[in-house]
């Protein structure tokens, strides 16, 4: 009997409307080789174990909302992850739904290198936003931190007319959290408004 897919979580949301097109699930693994200075989620750069959940947990719970456009897949670095990944996107796209992934690598690094289940998983994702972030190039483009990231359409199945009127940032009230999501404006605009 094989042993069941495992994915080491740093955080998930149920729905959410800025992290690509329509309302999605987003998955934000645990553990990123990259220090990208500035990284919206440094809490989960570290290689620790957070939330450890198999591949099947996190498809029953993408199951229980039907509603959803697809899945959006961030972190950390979700390549590092990209065996169970694979899976998961693979059962997101068998419902025709579709998966939007950010990485710190280049589209061209992923095609070329070795990493377990890198291929797999690329083949099982519509929509790429690839490469580090730049804290002194902030991006005001739909699902990019930064100028230098590029948005790689692999499927046709999300196109760039779908990206027009996601929200660059969302606040989602929860019964006891309030949870902030998307992505932020240049940080020295922040510090000049008191925040």
């Amino acid at each position: 009997m094989t042993q069941p897919l495992l994915l080491n979580i740093a955080a998930w949301l149920p729905r959410s409307c800025a992290n690509g097109p329509g309302t999605r699930m987003v998955i934000w693994v645990q553990g990123c080789p990259f220090r990208c200075l500035g990284c919206q989620n440094p809490d989960y750069l570290e290689f620790k174990l957070n939330q450890v959940v198999t591949v099947e947990e996190m498809w029953q719970k993408f199951q229980q909302l039907p509603d959803l456009a697809g899945i959006s897949i961030s972190g950390g670095e979700p390549f590092a992850q990209a065996v169970a990944l694979a899976d998961l996107a693979r059962r997101v796209q068998s419902v025709e739904k579709t998966v939007v992934c950010w990485s710190g690598y280049q589209l061209k690094q992923i095609q070329l290198d070795n990493l377990a289940g890198s291929q797999e998983f690329l083949n099982h994702i519509d929509l790429l936003v690839d490469s580090l972030f730049i804290e002194q190039q902030i991006s005001n483009q739909p699902l990019r931190g930064s100028n230098n990231q590029k948005l790689h359409f692999l499927s046709g199945r999300i196109v760039e007319a779908d990206l027009v009127n996601i929200p660059r940032q969302e606040w989602i009230l929860g019964s006891e959290t309030l949870t902030y999501t998307g992505f932020p404006v240049e940080h020295k605009q922040l510090d000049q408004g008191g925040v």
